[in-house]
């Protein structure tokens, strides 16, 4: 059983319940549409990422997490719709499927957003390769990807460790599924409507999902 990013994708070869083994593949879009979580901005207009940008410039020391998250049913697809569903269900992180993979991703500065798009894109891109496994959960559930500057050393210490608010820097998520059932390709992506997106990104990566004020 194994996973791998390739080519921007994330490709899932999961044991279904009837040991089957068959591949999932995760992708932000043909475009990269899927990444506006990693492109937001605070609210005095610079992106999210560009405030971990090393002092002497280059790469942002980040970790890319992939997570299952639970739902205890089955919600719309639409930020609020799951905000307002886990409001009232045990939505929660399986911690059992958590994979970390250290992710430099780059300086987005001074880009213009459809330039950032693609320089993020590209940084997912040179993950091709990188091997996990996974069986699938036996219900439905949100395909999670969270960028944080926390290490894979710190979050997988002692167990699944949460991500702190400060320390996030992207995230994307799927529409509730089903991985034992989907046919074809998972989207990944980050509902929106504004560049000043960064509250979102922390209702995103939250462990239950819950509104953050």
């Amino acid at each position: 059983m194994r996973r791998r990013i390739l080519e921007g994708l994330l490709a899932l070869a999961l044991l279904t319940g009837c040991n089957e083994v068959r591949q999932v593949r995760l992708t932000f879009g043909a475009e990269g549409e899927g990444l506006d979580g990693f492109l937001c901005r605070e609210d005095d207009g610079a992106y999210v990422l560009s405030r971990a940008v090393p002092a002497g410039g280059g790469a942002v020391p980040a970790s890319l997490v992939i997570d299952f998250v639970r739902l205890g049913g089955l919600p719309g697809c639409r930020s609020g719709q799951l905000v307002s569903w886990c409001a009232d269900h045990d939505c929660a992180v399986m911690p059992e499927h958590r994979v970390c993979i250290p992710t430099p991703l780059p300086d987005i500065t001074d880009l213009p957003r459809a330039e950032a798009r693609e320089a993020v894109r590209e940084a997912l891109r040179s993950l091709s390769g990188a091997a996990i496994s996974s069986e699938a959960p036996d219900e439905f559930i949100i395909v999670r990807t969270t960028a944080t500057l926390q290490s894979c050393d710190e979050l997988e210490a002692g167990g699944v460790t949460a991500l702190r608010e400060e320390a996030l820097v992207g995230c994307a998520y799927s529409c509730p599924v089903s991985l034992n059932a989907i046919e074809g390709d998972v989207y990944l992506g980050f509902d929106t409507l504004t560049e000043q997106c960064a509250q979102g990104v922390r209702v995103c990566a939250s462990g239950d999902l819950h509104w953050r004020p």
